[in-house]
Formats: structure tokens, C-alpha cells, sequence
């Protein structure tokens, strides 16, 4: 697995993330790609999401499975975070933070 450039992984996450809501009859299943591109942006969405998440489990997977991806690109990750997110109208902030609850809910992350 190569890891792409910071911008594009926030690009393709958020992308992901305000798509569509899944259909309500279909649980939401998730692959491991799709855990880990959701590793940093689980991280990020808590205060506005109002959920807390296990940052430490995260980390230790981000390590385990990403050996590549550094701390400074992890930071940067979430500084672009940080700037993206507050900007999400209303029903992308619902849309968002439904699937990012879900998906951390479904790695096992959630407190």
C-alpha cells in the first residue's frame, strides 16, 4: 500500500465521508483500507462530532500498519483537518460525522 501525499488523503477521505448516506436496510461494512484512511479524520472529528475515540488504538494502528506514514504527516493530516472540517455546512456536518461515528464505532475506537 503506498501513502499518498497529505492533501490528497484528506481530499479522498472527505470525499468519502460526505457522500451519500449507506442505505438504512444495509449495515455499514468496512474494509481495512477503509478503517485506516479514517484513522486521522476519526481523530480529528471529535470535538465537532461530539464523540471521543481511543487516540491511543488509533496511533498504535496507524504504527502497526503504516509504518511510513510519520508523526509530522500525521500533524499535518490533522492541522488540514482542523481547517476543512469547521467549514462543512449543516447536512454535510450531519452526513460527516454519521459515517465518521460509524466507522471509528466499527474499527472499535469509540469511548
Amino acid at each position: 500500500m503506498s501513502i499518498r501525499p497529505a492533501h490528497a488523503s484528506l481530499a479522498l477521505s472527505l470525499a468519502a465521508l460526505c457522500a451519500a448516506p449507506v442505505a438504512a436496510e444495509r449495515p455499514p461494512r468496512y474494509s481495512e483500507e477503509d478503517i485506516l484512511n479514517g484513522t486521522t479524520i476519526a481523530i480529528a472529528s471529535q470535538d465537532l462530532c461530539g464523540f471521543r475515540v481511543d487516540e491511543n488504538a488509533i496511533r498504535a494502528l496507524m504504527a502497526a500498519k503504516l509504518p511510513d506514514l510519520s508523526p509530522d504527516l500525521i500533524a499535518l493530516q490533522l492541522r488540514g483537518y482542523a481547517r476543512v472540517l469547521p467549514r462543512l455546512d449543516e447536512e454535510q456536518r450531519k452526513r460527516h460525522c454519521a459515517e465518521t461515528r460509524a466507522l471509528a464505532k466499527a474499527a472499535g475506537w469509540l469511548r
